[in-house]
């Protein structure tokens, strides 16, 4: 096991407004450079249905994103995304802990 963490947040815009879920993440991204653990972000388009998104960040560790998480600068270095937050098929989102790779 790597002890590398990979999470996923889901989001969705309206029909015809994708751009400002990519311009949000872009702002999120650019207040995100220099977190301690975080290794890299990514945002996700649907293929099949362009209204959904999906952030992919990999973290150096789940005690490194914890930290994070609980911490006082996450709700503002995440809040121009969270009006887009998609919870309607759960949680919203999931974390993943890497047990092999190639």
């Amino acid at each position: 096991m790597s002890g590398a963490v990979r999470v996923l947040v889901f989001y969705s815009a309206a029909a015809g407004h994708e751009s400002s879920v990519i311009d949000a993440y872009r702002r999120v991204s650019m207040g995100m450079r220099g977190t301690a653990g975080l290794l890299s972000s990514q945002l996700l388009q649907s293929a099949l249905d362009p209204s959904e998104f999906a952030v992919l960040s990999e973290w150096t560790s789940l005690s490194q994103f914890n930290s994070w998480e609980q911490g006082s600068r996450h709700k503002g270095q995440t809040s121009a995304l969270r009006s887009y937050r998609d919870d309607d098929s759960g949680k919203g989102y999931g974390i993943y802990e890497v047990v092999d790779q190639f």
